[in-house]
């Protein structure tokens, strides 16, 4: 029997208004790939490009969307057009795990409640979480792997503090290789969603992340924004290895140092260049303002809720830094030997 449609199929979501881009058909719901291009937020670039660039991403998936893989890659970029169809877990797995996936999240929603299909998720975790789940093993078996020594271990909701807390993501890297498996260096990594920016929630995983630091003082903590995914995987290539921006701004901080006085780290508009100096701060890359380094080290400081006064002497603008602030906040986001070390290794008087 022919396939037959209509665009005035009435939605899975009976509250959803009935819309072009989607097509019943015997054996079920078809997407018009020109008009889901349409659809996407901030869709600015060629259609073209942004579909290469998805075909390559979703055929680094598993075995479990073969047949959506299949389908994907059998579409030419330049061949869509009106009434190019794929189907619904065709489109679904193309916004889930192909380009730009952080932003389409609504267009996800918007084609799950439209036709009742969902793609499997790992339970525990949010369909942001799933996403970014994936992202972060192909990245780091597809690169980080390729690009540092020894094997790496991953699992998702790790339990922690006997129970009490879990952490979206454990890694661990064994350098030496696995036959060693002493030697490792431990990533408990969290997805944070919008509810994270929140004042209440800031607290909760401060003290969090505290408790399991004090049960784990070797493991490093690193939190990812959700907006923030692409510009986070960047800063692990550019630096080889798992890292997050508190680490990458602390490292700034410390390097900006000039002395220790009552206390208080100070930092000057002469001493704050060395931050920007690759030679001082591999990460410098991730400090803004470089003709005005010392704004630069403010943005660093607000970013990693550290404390600080503004001052001024006769020569230069000061910053002072309370050394119990950022001893708090080195031991937050570094191993606890690290923070110690680093500590140890400033300017003191």
């Amino acid at each position: 029997m022919v396939n037959t449609f209509s665009k005035l199929s009435p939605p899975a979501d009976s509250s959803l208004p009935r819309h072009g881009m989607f097509h019943q058909m015997d054996i079920g719901w078809k997407i018009d790939l020109y008009m889901l291009f349409k659809n996407l937020p901030n869709n600015r670039g060629a259609r073209a490009v942004w579909y290469r660039t998805s075909q390559s991403m979703v055929q680094k998936l598993p075995e479990d969307f073969k047949r959506e893989i299949r389908e994907i890659c059998s579409i030419e970029s330049d061949q869509i057009r009106p009434q190019t169809l794929i189907s619904e877990r065709a489109a679904l797995v193309l916004l889930t795990y192909g380009s730009r996936n952080a932003r389409n999240l609504d267009v996800i929603e918007w084609i799950e409640r439209y036709t009742g299909v969902r793609l499997p998720k790992k339970t525990g975790l949010s369909r942001r979480e799933t996403v970014f789940g994936h992202l972060l093993e192909s990245f780091i078996n597809n690169e980080l792997a390729d690009m540092t020594s020894g094997d790496y271990e991953i699992s998702s909701q790790y339990r922690l503090c006997e129970g009490k807390y879990y952490a979206d993501f454990s890694v661990k890297h064994y350098w030496d290789g696995r036959e060693n498996c002493t030697k490792f260096d431990w990533y408990l990594i969290e997805f944070d969603e919008e509810e994270h920016s929140l004042k209440a929630s800031k607290a909760r995983d401060w003290l969090r992340d505290n408790e399991i630091k004090q049960s784990n003082p070797q493991v490093t903590i690193i939190r990812v924004k959700h907006d923030e995914t692409e510009e986070w995987f960047q800063l692990v290539r550019n630096s080889n290895r798992l890292v997050s921006f508190e680490h990458a701004y602390l490292s700034g901080i410390l390097s900006a140092c000039s002395s220790i006085h009552a206390n208080n780290i100070i930092i000057d508009s002469i001493s704050a260049k060395a931050a920007y100096d690759y030679d001082n701060n591999m990460f410098c890359d991730s400090l803004s303002y470089e003709n005005q380094p010392t704004r630069g080290i403010k943005q660093a400081l607000d970013s990693c809720e550290i404390l600080y006064k503004e001052t001024r002497t006769n020569k230069c603008r000061q910053l002072k830094v309370p050394i119990d602030s950022l001893h708090n906040v080195l031991h937050r986001w570094w191993p606890s030997n690290a923070a110690e070390y680093s500590l140890k290794s400033l300017p003191y008087d």
